[in-house]
């Protein structure tokens, strides 16, 4: 995900905070609790690692809820199907993990551009 945030916001520490707080949100709406502890030069790392066992979970065992939760992400339809197509299981959670951080930092910029 790093490679695709513009540089200028990478160490941005209000987004960071809001992109954190907007994972947590939308996974908590499913019931499922992520953390954030605050360090924003781990966010993505830490996000990362807490959503991707849980993507995989939910994925095999919970399909309905893990559509649900994409559903209320937002992400991209054709997106994930290309992905579901090109990734061994073992990267699929990892590259969803990546693609839904991605998906939730888009979310706060354009929250922020169109409030002003």
């Amino acid at each position: 995900m790093n490679e695709t945030i513009p540089e200028k916001y990478r160490h941005d520490l209000a987004i960071i905070r809001e992109t954190a707080e907007q994972v947590m949100k939308d996974f908590g709406v499913m019931g499922l609790e992520i953390k954030f502890s605050g360090d924003p030069f781990r966010a993505y790392e830490e996000l990362k690692e807490q959503i991707s066992p849980v993507l995989f979970e939910l994925f095999q065992k919970e399909r309905s809820r893990f559509q649900s939760l994409l559903y209320r992400i937002d992400l991209s339809e054709s997106g994930f199907r290309k992905l579901l197509g090109e990734a061994s299981m073992h990267n699929f959670s990892n590259d969803l993990a990546d693609m839904i951080l991605q998906r939730e930092f888009q979310k706060v910029l354009t929250r922020r551009f169109f409030s002003k």
